[in-house]
């Protein structure tokens, strides 16, 4: 008789570890679930998911696949493309993919893309998870280190933005950091080049990964060949052909030809879209490099004003905010902001106290790392040092060659690419502690780590919660949209803000949806936005406006927000502004300077008769004063409503003025809650203010 044997468990206890990090990932996803609007009170995160979007929409072989953002009306019956192709095709490809089958549902579109980006941030955790198991041989400190690597503020911060430099960018780092993992530990240099490609065509922060990898990996190789060599000569020659041979210059060289295929095809489509009349060294992508690399020698730049000192300082505060879970520093997000986005014009004296107060910290890190690595280094394997070099250096190898990119204070997205310096010092961290007390205090700090992402995922929900007010009108607003979308693609369209627009983070206008870069709700139509609108509209199929009037030429009788007409309609609006115009002048104006400024229905209106373009080319700005400091919004960085006690906004004029028979008018309006002063203005280069005035509380 055999002997019965028991059924194998389906319980796998290393198993354990995964579903843990899944069960904390799934809380981004519930977090985000309702986000299907553009509206975010970081003001780059829903630019920068407009911009996305737009560019995602577009691409289509309809247009040879090219990147640009809307079309303008151009000579005769070829219309000219605003192009956007600083970033390779592949992210934008996976942006339309996911919004490709909601069609004109535009609300379900976003939410679709917003997922996407959610699952590319699971996915790269799950990466840096699998990467530190391999490194460490320990998955509940895999586990630890990448729920507190991935719980920053920058992290969750950033994980829904629909943008291929946030999450896009952030996964494909992973993935060739992984790939780098496998090949060290098992020699896998074909996946390696696999996930290369994979990668470049979805973000160019892979190189910042792959420099220290290579130049170390190459390194190495050459100082191997050098020891075994027996003189001079035999060595040198010796260690030149282990440098040829070396996987990793070989990696290099593939990378570098491959990226530049994708480059190549960005500069293909910039060349062709301006019709082979524009430079190379003009193009849009070559400019982007320059500028960011600081090639392009222009004065002035962000990196000039604030100097070595303090970029340095700027990148060492936002590698602690990156560092920490966001439940620890929620507290403290707008002092170290501050700090990383001083005034560029800050003493030498100020700059002396951030000095001292940067070294101490500096010092008390670099401590507190020899410590533990001394301790934990023994735990790692010699041949996964370079991994570890990789880690902590791929952060800086980005930063300090793009430091005119993130030398920007808005640009502090950037802080995601040091996502390897907490990656490493936790795990070093967690073996010391394995290494001194054993297993169980590591699986302690495990789930430590797992209650430290999701409550700092819900608080950051909480605390940048998109504002219930501007929510709803921006889904009603988005859903008139999409169902006229269809009606307006390939035509020329006018667009023409309204004489009644809503204070931006409150709003129901187009503004939000429609600012600086962009108008995706219309992608594939030819977008024009002007001051001479009487010209623009000879040149325009339809016109788009929040302003509704009594018109056959109204094509949307059902819509309550947006209005579309056709070129006949024209008269009807030029008369509603007229009437505006016309009441405004009536009063007596509450200051005079380039512009008259009058007050009037909750609105600050400026005013200039006669007008020509040349007089309008600046940014108009107003900043007020509330009542009540509490009923400033809480969302935007470096938290300047708060500390300032003021609420403002600048834009272009273009944007929101018109000008028609020989007059410039533009109207600015206030929040919803009651002010204490106000002040406005325009701004030129630098943002020198021109003029302004102050105005007492309506």
């Amino acid at each position: 008789m055999g002997t019965d044997h028991p059924a194998p468990s389906r319980f796998q206890p290393e198993r354990l570890t995964l579903w843990l990090l899944l069960l904390a990932l799934s809380t981004v996803f519930l977090c985000s679930f309702d986000k299907g609007y553009f509206y975010h009170p970081n003001r780059l995160h829903d630019v920068a998911s407009a911009v996305n979007l737009a560019v995602a929409e577009n691409l289509s072989p309809d247009h040879g696949f090219r990147l640009f953002l809307r079309l303008h009306p151009g000579p005769g019956d070829a219309p000219t493309y605003g192009m956007y192709s600083d970033f390779p095709v592949g992210g934008y490809a996976l942006i339309k993919l996911a919004i490709l089958p909601f069609g004109t549902d535009l609300s379900a579109g976003i939410l679709a893309a917003r997922m996407l980006m959610l699952l590319l941030f699971s996915a790269a955790a799950l990466l840096a998870f699998h990467s530190l198991a391999r490194i460490t041989s320990h998955r509940w400190i895999a586990l630890a280190a990448t729920l507190a690597a991935f719980s920053s503020y920058y992290m969750l911060l950033y994980s829904d933005a629909v943008s291929v430099e946030y999450s896009v960018d952030l996964f494909a780092v992973m993935l060739v950091f992984h790939g780098m993992v496998v090949f060290v530990q098992e020699g896998r240099f074909r996946q390696l080049l696999a996930r290369t490609c994979v990668a470049l065509l979805l973000g160019w922060h892979v190189y910042a990964f792959l420099m220290p990898f290579l130049i170390l990996g190459t390194a190495s190789d050459a100082v191997r060949a050098w020891k075994e060599g027996t003189s001079v000569w035999p060595r040198v020659r010796s260690t030149g052909a282990a440098v040829l041979r070396s996987r990793y210059m070989a990696l290099g060289v593939f990378a570098l030809l491959f990226g530049a295929a994708v480059l190549g095809f960005n500069l293909a489509n910039e060349y062709a879209a301006f019709g082979g009349e524009r430079p190379v060294s003009e193009l849009p992508s070559v400019q982007s490099m320059l500028k960011r690399t600081g090639l392009d020698q222009k004065p002035n730049t962000v990196f000039d004003r604030v100097g070595w000192l303090i970029f340095l300082q700027q990148q060492f505060f936002r590698v602690c905010v990156a560092s920490v879970p966001f439940v620890l520093t929620d507290w403290g997000v707008d002092l170290l902001e501050w700090f990383s986005s001083a005034p560029f014009s800050a003493s030498v004296v100020f700059s002396g106290l951030r000095l001292w107060v940067a070294l101490p910290a500096l010092l008390m890190v670099m401590v507190a790392s020899t410590t533990v690595v001394r301790l934990a280094g023994p735990l790692l394997a010699r041949r996964s040092r370079l991994l570890v070099a990789t880690l902590a250096l791929s952060g800086f190898f980005w930063a300090l060659p793009m430091r005119n990119n993130t030398a920007n204070p808005v640009h502090d997205f950037e802080a995601l690419y040091y996502v390897g310096v907490p990656l490493l010092f936790y795990s070093l961290l967690l073996l010391y502690v394995h290494r001194r007390w054993g297993h169980g205090p590591v699986v302690g700090l495990a789930v430590a780590g797992l209650l430290a992402f999701v409550v700092s995922t819900f608080q950051m929900n909480h605390r940048w919660r998109p504002d219930a007010r501007a929510a709803g009108p921006q889904l009603a607003t988005l859903a008139e949209l999409g169902s006229i979308r269809e009606t307006t693609r390939g035509k020329v369209v006018l667009f023409l803000e309204s004489v009644k627009p809503d204070w931006p983070r409150q709003s129901t206008s187009l503004l939000p949806l429609t600012r600086r870069y962009n108008f995706y709700n219309l992608a594939g139509s030819v977008l024009t936005q002007s001051l001479d609108v009487e010209a623009a509209a000879r040149a325009a199929d339809f016109l788009l406006t929040r302003d509704r009037v009594e018109s056959d030429a109204l094509l949307t009788p059902g819509n309550e927000r947006v209005f579309l007409y056709d070129s006949a309609g024209m008269d009807d609006l030029m008369e509603l502004y007229r009437t505006t115009y016309q009441r405004v002048v009536s009063g007596e104006p509450v200051a005079r300077s380039h512009f008259d400024v009058y007050l009037g229905g909750g609105t600050l209106i400026h005013v200039r008769e006669p007008c020509v373009r040349e007089d309008v080319p600046h940014r108009v700005f107003m900043e007020v004063t509330p009542e009540d400091p509490k009923d400033l919004p809480g969302g935007g960085l470096p938290g300047w409503r708060r500390r300032y006690s003021l609420d403002k906004f600048s834009i272009a004029f273009r944007r929101i003025g018109v000008l028609f028979e020989g007059k410039c008018m533009a109207i600015l309006p206030f929040p919803d809650y009651p002010v204490s002063g106000i002040r406005t203005g325009q701004k030129g280069g630098a943002g020198r203010v021109l003029w302004e005035a102050r105005i007492p509380a309506p």
